[in-house]
């Protein structure tokens, strides 16, 4: 009889901890001068530029040459940013439904007055669309955050990140419930002229301290979770790197 081969168990390999999970446990959130170079692009071509091509048609050859630059404006920058497969911004897709909606109900009705009503509509409606989001568990802000400071997902859905988002929330629910409530105030007592000028200034007011809370507020928040605590750099796998990467 043949002896049999002695049998050789494959040595046993120790599970070594994630390279994912070690590089997300060393994630810090960007500086803040960062965030703000990811976020300017957007803010610009998403709010400033139709709001200044707006007001340049209105005062150059009236209404109709402001709605057709505004919203012109908008929906080129979506058509282009679809045709190269480039994300389209969470925020820029927001204005340009707002646009669409306003000019709309503006060139049916013939009445700029009622373009100008509509938004107080409109600026209420995304208040609750904030609450909303929190009642169902999504809230709308962990969305738009990509567009200004994009997380990796291990980091945005962890529990500590959510409830920071459902606050935040809260907060931009009450920024838009209150940039309604003062346009339709300064619509009622104002004429249209003075109207234009004088909402820009407080909604811009309104708006940028809603930012500068989000921004304090949220630095506060990562120092307290540890995204902002000094620690040695660790080299983050090319899952996570290419996750980062996608989001922004």
């Amino acid at each position: 009889m043949f002896a049999r081969p002695p049998r050789h168990d494959a040595p046993s390999v120790a599970a070594e901890p994630s390279t994912d999970a070690a590089a997300l446990d060393h994630y810090r959130l960007p500086t803040l001068l960062a965030v703000a170079r990811h976020a300017a692009p957007t803010v610009v071509v998403s709010t400033i530029v139709p709001t200044c091509l707006f007001y340049v048609g209105w005062y150059a050859q009236g209404k109709a040459a402001a709605f057709a630059l505004a919203l012109g404006w908008a929906l080129t920058v979506i058509a282009w940013r679809s045709v190269r497969r480039q994300r389209v911004p969470a925020l820029l897709a927001l204005t340009t439904s707002l646009l669409v909606v306003r000019t709309i109900i503006a060139i049916m009705s013939g009445s700029t007055r009622l373009y100008f009503m509509q938004p107080v509509v409109t600026t209420a409606l995304i208040g609750f669309l904030f609450l909303i989001s929190i009642a169902a568990g999504r809230p709308l802000i962990s969305r738009l955050a990509v567009d200004f400071c994009p997380l990796p997902a291990g980091i945005s859905e962890r529990a500590d990140i959510q409830h920071h988002f459902r606050n935040l929330s809260f907060l931009w629910a009450g920024v838009y419930f209150s940039n309604a409530t003062v346009t339709l105030l300064l619509l009622l007592n104002l004429p249209v002229t003075t109207f234009v000028a004088t909402k820009t200034l407080t909604t811009l007011f309104i708006t940028w301290s809603g930012i500068a809370l989000t921004v304090s507020w949220s630095y506060r928040v990562a120092r307290r979770v540890g995204l902002l605590r000094a620690t040695k750099p660790s080299p983050a796998s090319p899952a996570l790197a290419a996750e980062l990467a996608a989001a922004a």
